[in-house]
């Protein structure tokens, strides 16, 4: 029997048969769910179907050639079929609209190998090249001008040792408040050298760039922002610039180191704190937990109206950085962030009791939150819980994990952060209490 095509099955999983797996969420305890394609599958079978072409499913952005009226209605119906072949309560809400469906990302990447021709920046997981960008549909074009720029300048030889130590290049931002960052190997005289002639004509340019960095990673690791720096080395290092970043959302500017995680979609960002804030509400005479925080985004959005709030990231600089915002917004003393990893031991024994009546909102990476989370977090017995799932694949795990914890799915909202690619930020709204059926309310 094979496992669903969505990942490998966890290491707990206790049993499986044709329609349902069980794993264990906890010591003693295990949930079940059904076992079914992976969204992606379900949405390139329904564009087969309907007679349109889609690339290979390992292409980055594999639904950016379609017209964007089609993309929509093709994603609303693999979500619908998904969720019955889930067997998920209720019905999802109409997936919401990407305001700028192409042309939107605010960070981009591409992996760097130098070859005789000079310097390439690909996709990952793309064939090396000789030399060259891999375009993309998706990028802002002011990324696109900087990544050609780039190849021109470290092709050359006086940069060839940078171009040598590189493994990827980012820009983050928008128009006229870029940043660039290179992940390099080595940190050596030469590479800094080079790396301080680059900052030079990046500022010259015209592109608006406006800060450079070089990142230290000498594993040349698959992502592109290494977590397991080896202890005592110099990990960052600003060549230009600020040594931040800054979104604005819902009135008010919230700033971040340029490591550190922010939305994609920079135009999904009002979109998504409006969605949120209308989910957990009301917030009045609450106590917010903020689970997989960042640097406060909605902690310091969302949860204006929370008579307290704590928020919770892994990311050290990330939970700097949304003190800093809390400090600068006049709410520190309501608000309280703390880093630590979000898992059953950290909630079970580091967070107090809520002093009013608790709402938790958890933003967790793609690959989802651990065992036993969801199972801690009911034990707080919170109103509500607001989970976003920026991997559809993960849903039914979620859900379960949450249902056996006395939890019920209400409201599922989709929205289409990543345009042009097989993937949807999917928004439930779980309280105590028996599944819901039927349909749903759209924010």
């Amino acid at each position: 029997m094979h496992p669903p095509a969505y990942g490998p099955l966890p290491s707990s999983i206790t049993h499986l048969h044709p329609r349902r797996y069980t794993i264990r969420d906890s010591p003693g305890s295990s949930l079940c769910y059904a076992a079914g394609v992976s969204f992606s599958d379900t949405l390139r079978g329904l564009a087969a179907n309907r007679g349109l072409a889609l690339p290979p499913a390992s292409h980055p952005e594999p639904l950016a050639a379609l017209d964007y009226a089609d993309e929509r209605a093709l994603k609303d119906e693999a979500l619908a079929r998904f969720w019955r072949e889930q067997e998920l309560p209720g019905t999802p809400e109409p997936v919401a609209a990407a305001p700028s469906p192409r042309a939107y990302r605010t960070t981009t990447k591409r992996r760097a190998s130098l070859g005789p021709k000079g310097l390439a920046l690909t996709f990952p997981g793309a064939a090396p090249a000789r030399r060259g960008l891999s375009p993309s549909a998706l990028d802002l074009p002011e990324h696109t001008a900087v990544y050609a720029f780039l190849i021109k300048r470290l092709s050359r030889p006086p940069a060839r040792a940078l171009a040598s130590a590189l493994n990827w290049a980012i820009v983050r931002g928008a128009a006229g408040g870029l940043a660039v960052v290179l992940n390099v190997r080595v940190f050596d005289a030469k590479v800094v050298r080079a790396g301080k002639q680059l900052a030079l004509d990046l500022q010259g340019a015209g592109l608006g760039v406006r800060a450079g960095f070089l990142y230290l990673d000498p594993r040349g690791s698959d992502y592109y922002l290494e977590a397991r720096r080896p202890a005592g080395t110099l990990s960052f290092k600003r060549l230009f610039g600020p040594d931040w970043l800054q979104v604005e959302a819902d009135g008010v500017r919230l700033r971040f180191p340029p490591t550190v995680f922010s939305q994609v979609n920079g135009a999904m960002v009002a979109a998504i704190t409006a969605a949120v804030r209308a989910l957990l509400a009301p917030l009045d005479g609450c106590a917010l937990l903020d689970l997989y925080c960042g640097y406060g985004l909605f902690s310091l959005t969302a949860g204006r109206e929370a008579a307290h709030v704590v928020g919770v990231d892994l990311d050290g600089p990330a939970v700097e950085a949304a003190r800093a915002n809390a400090i600068h917004l006049r709410c520190a003393d309501r608000v309280r962030f703390i880093a630590g990893r979000v898992d059953a031991a950290f909630l079970a024994g580091r967070l107090r009791p809520a002093r009013a009546p608790e709402v938790v909102l958890l933003d967790p990476p793609r690959q989802g939150t651990d065992p036993g989370v969801a199972a801690a977090l009911a034990a707080r017995r919170p109103q509500r819980a607001v989970h976003i799932c920026c991997g559809t694949d993960e849903i039914p795990r979620e859900v379960a994990a949450w249902s056996q914890a006395g939890y019920a799915l209400r409201r599922a909202v989709p929205l289409d952060l990543f345009a042009g690619t097989a993937n949807l930020e999917t928004l439930l709204l779980l309280e105590p209490g028996a599944a819901a059926r039927g349909g749903s309310t759209p924010v």
